[in-house]
């Protein structure tokens, strides 16, 4: 009896057609998770500076800036809009109970970039109008 031998003389056309798919599916499902991954990390990074001036700004006020009611000061730092007021009354969304006039002073700073690709920045804080000592 004579053995036929078949000889394996490679890939036939559709076996490597099928691997070069699958080889594309899973390098796209990388592609797809590296940008998610850097514009996760860009917005993370944009959304860190704003806090940062939100409260470097904050912590101005008293020092630098007067804490005097009615105040409402703006300006630009590294292509971030800043907005300061200061107020006798608390904000709509705070819910406090009554307030006694001239006791406390209510500040608000609200950080956003100009083109508003992200939602802005604001903190609040309430503080004493007279020190208390």
């Amino acid at each position: 009896m004579k053995r036929v031998r078949s000889i394996s003389r490679g890939f036939t056309l559709i076996e490597a057609m099928v691997a070069l798919a699958i080889a594309a599916v899973v390098i796209s499902g990388f592609y797809s998770a590296l940008s998610t991954g850097s514009l996760l990390d860009r917005r993370a990074a944009q959304q860190a500076a704003k806090v940062f001036l939100a409260t470097t700004v904050l912590d101005r006020v008293g020092v630098d800036i007067p804490m005097r009611l009615g105040t409402v000061e703006t300006g630009i730092v590294r292509d971030m809009e800043w907005q300061l007021i200061i107020s006798g009354s608390p904000a709509a969304d705070m819910a406090l109970g009554q307030v006694y006039p001239n006791e406390l002073v209510f500040v608000s700073v609200s950080v956003s970039d100009p083109q508003g690709t992200s939602s802005p920045v604001v903190l609040r804080t309430i503080r004493y109008a007279q020190s208390p000592l």
